[in-house]
């Protein structure tokens, strides 16, 4: 079995996910080095810590010395924008600095694997790229203007048609990455809908169990047999536990109301409670050994100083928490361990 090569990025903030990603990694018992660009100080020391050789810290700094053009555009770029900027520079920065990996794979901090990252590579088969779709349900179609695919999971091999659609990629950022649609576009992740259009060897991995998330889950059946979790009767290989946010102690909105997917008994014991009880341990361990709180009722909220603005803060925090466990639409990340 050959090794799998992983590269991914987070700060303070996500760290405890980065960790997660890993040990999900580290269960499916295949080897694999997974790179990590340490957004700040403090990811950088926790990366450090751990001295797991399926861990690989990049301070930053690195990655601005190595390619001075995506370095010039720090200071033009809102830091979310500049974020989107790195994925594919990262990319390519790691297949640079491992001059003995036939591919690199990306892959989103809030990953989670519940089966073998192999499985998945079976599906990308001889494909020189490998691209998720988000799977959009009919009532989330409009959703597509950010992308048919879904920046989480994108693999290149260092062939000619692969190593082709990274620098393009590349390029396209370097021209265009903002957090708005625009002409087609949208951050890094848009750029994505044109890979089967202009390359060569591109493959969509449409297999429910890969990339499953909180925008296609509706409706979907969530069971467990000896073989593991499945959905749609396939074997779930990862889940993308996008937008989950602490919003009280303890308690944590899954992030699914948005795209109107309910939280099913399934989904909730088979998924989100295994996650998000490993999730609450790391964190734990990161409050006390290195200091770096969790997140806690993270969101983009207005700073606005007029009614409306406060009003939106006050129900985000207060109101909507308390509705949300009233009407049991949070989970409990049970203490364990």
């Amino acid at each position: 079995m050959s090794l799998h090569r992983f590269c991914s990025y987070c700060d303070k903030g996500y760290v405890a996910r980065l960790l997660c990603l890993h040990e999900s990694l580290v269960a499916q018992g295949e080897e694999f080095v997974l790179n990590v660009l340490c957004l700040d100080e403090e990811t950088a020391a926790v990366i450090g810590a751990e001295k797991r050789p399926s861990l690989v810290p990049i301070p930053w700094g690195e990655l601005l010395r190595a390619d001075s053009a995506y370095a010039a555009l720090r200071s033009l770029r809102s830091p979310i924008e500049f974020l989107f900027t790195t994925t594919p520079v990262l990319v390519l920065h790691c297949l640079g600095r491992d001059s003995d990996a036939d591919r690199m794979t990306y892959l989103d901090a809030d990953l989670y694997f519940f089966g073998p990252a192999s499985a998945v590579y079976r599906e990308q088969g001889d494909a020189s790229t490998g691209i998720v779709p988000h799977r959009f349900p009919a009532h989330l179609k409009e959703r597509e203007q950010y992308g048919f695919y879904n920046v989480a999971w994108v693999s290149f091999r260092r062939d000619q048609a692969g190593l082709a659609a990274l620098a393009w990629w590349r390029e396209r950022c370097l021209e265009w990455c903002h957090d708005r649609v625009e002409g087609g576009r949208f951050a890094d992740q848009g750029y994505l809908d044109e890979f089967p259009r202009r390359f060569g060897g591109v493959k969509a991995l449409d297999h429910p169990g890969i990339n499953a998330a909180p925008w296609n889950m509706a409706g979907i059946a969530v069971t467990q047999d000896r073989g593991g979790v499945s959905v749609a009767g396939r074997p779930l290989l990862f889940y993308h536990f996008q937008g989950i946010r602490e919003v009280a102690p303890g308690w944590f909105e899954p992030g699914l109301r948005q795209y109107r997917t309910p939280l099913n008994p399934a989904l909730r014991k088979l998924v989100y409670e295994p996650y998000l009880q490993h999730l609450t341990r790391v964190q734990r361990r990161l409050t006390s050994e290195f200091g770096i709180a969790p997140l806690f009722r993270h969101q983009r909220l207005n700073a606005g100083a007029s009614w409306r603005d406060r009003w939106e803060r006050l129900k985000a925090r207060w109101v909507l928490p308390h509705l949300g466990r009233l009407r049991g639409q949070l989970i409990e990340a049970r203490k364990s361990g």
